[in-house]
């Protein structure tokens, strides 16, 4: 993924999620987005329509 991609994903999420942190990118399988927020944790949405849900929402 090159950094154009991964700017563009990342506000993506900052939109659809109202995050108020930052966050990097760290794994994109399809749908599916690992990313890390500027506090260290590790977190895992997926992408449905125009949302992202917590993975564990999603279950």
């Amino acid at each position: 993924m090159d950094s154009k991609e991964e700017k563009k994903i990342i506000e993506d999420i900052l939109k659809h999620r109202r995050l108020s942190y930052s966050i990097e990118v760290l794994d994109v399988q399809g749908d599916k987005y690992t990313i890390r927020n500027n506090f260290g944790s590790t977190i895992t949405y997926i992408k449905k329509g125009d949302s992202y849900i917590l993975e564990e929402e999603s279950e």
